[in-house]
């Protein structure tokens, strides 16, 4: 969903409070632009626990895999761990 659609929900939502819209009219448009602000909002919390969800898994990917070498204190020897 575009950026710009919950500020205009929003800006929709004042201008309603300032210049009220008679009967249905006003009803109508209230609800179009709460539910275009709460659409965006559950979008964007589902974007980020995807995101988050996605980094987690990336990491622990890349901890399996590594395979790092393990130096021996002093010694100059390393062994794979």
């Amino acid at each position: 969903m575009a950026k710009w659609i919950p500020g205009a929900a929003v800006f929709g939502l004042l201008c309603l409070m300032i210049i009220p819209a008679p009967g249905i009219w006003g009803v109508l448009i209230g609800a179009i632009c709460v539910l275009a602000i709460v659409v965006s909002l559950s979008l964007f919390l589902l974007d980020r626990a995807a995101t988050g969800i996605l980094a987690w898994r990336a990491r622990v990917r890349a901890k399996g895999r590594s395979r790092g070498r393990a130096v021996h204190a002093g010694s100059g020897m390393t062994r794979k761990v």
